[in-house]
């Protein structure tokens, strides 16, 4: 009983920190100054204070800049770049067309990957508490103004795989796809204020001239 006690406490402890990945900037985002970090985790973003147009929303380059490894195929590279370029496809259609917002290209890239030893995890479940050998991966993500080259936004982000998800455990870059994931949607989030403050701005507007016309 008080092993269970002292497994739980210690998963918990490892669940709250595991996920944290140093994400030193690789120089691939355009501007780093205006990142703000985000408590401790190793993530840090710089959100829009503009109106953007999701309708003019396009994706630009994706690249992959971690550092060379033969634990990773050319084909998983491109697997993996794939799933980023899908999910933030997939986020930026959903932001609202904006009229007078910006037209932004969103750009990409993979700076650090970790993969997992399926073999390894699962002799670790056997002859330990679990799969200890985890996974993840970190990005750098920005929105820059289609006609000017202006940053709009920047994330940067790194997060490994936690204990919860112990399936992605046992499969070479599950960890870093859940990784990149989260990334995107992180992203997009940074997107939304500048979104909903231009579609509130241009309801006031709408309210206003409303008024005056109802007052002639």
């Amino acid at each position: 009983m008080k092993s269970s006690r002292l497994y739980l406490v210690l998963a918990a402890t490892l669940t709250a920190c595991a996920t944290t990945m140093p994400t030193p900037p690789s120089g691939f985002l355009s501007n780093y100054q205006h990142l703000q970090s985000h408590g401790e985790s190793s993530s840090a973003s710089h959100r829009a204070d503009v109106p953007i147009d999701g309708s003019r929303a396009t994706i630009g380059e994706i690249r992959w800049l971690a550092a060379p490894t033969t634990e990773v195929t050319p084909d998983e590279q491109t697997a993996l770049l794939n799933v980023l370029r899908t999910e933030l496809q997939t986020a930026i259609k959903q932001l609202p067309q904006a009229e007078g917002g910006h037209p932004i290209i969103v750009r990409a890239a993979v700076t650090r990957i970790e993969t997992v030893s399926p073999v390894l995890n699962a002799a670790a479940t056997v002859l330990a508490f679990g799969p200890w050998d985890r996974g993840g991966a970190a990005t750098e993500i920005e929105a820059v103004d289609a006609e000017t080259g202006h940053q709009i936004a920047a994330l940067q982000f790194g997060y490994f795989s936690p204990l919860s998800d112990f399936k992605a455990r046992f499969a070479k870059l599950a960890p870093a796809e859940i990784a990149v994931r989260r990334a995107a949607s992180d992203f997009v989030a940074t997107l939304k204020p500048a979104v909903e403050s231009g579609t509130a701005l241009r309801r006031k507007s709408a309210g206003l001239s409303a008024s005056r016309d109802s007052g002639r």
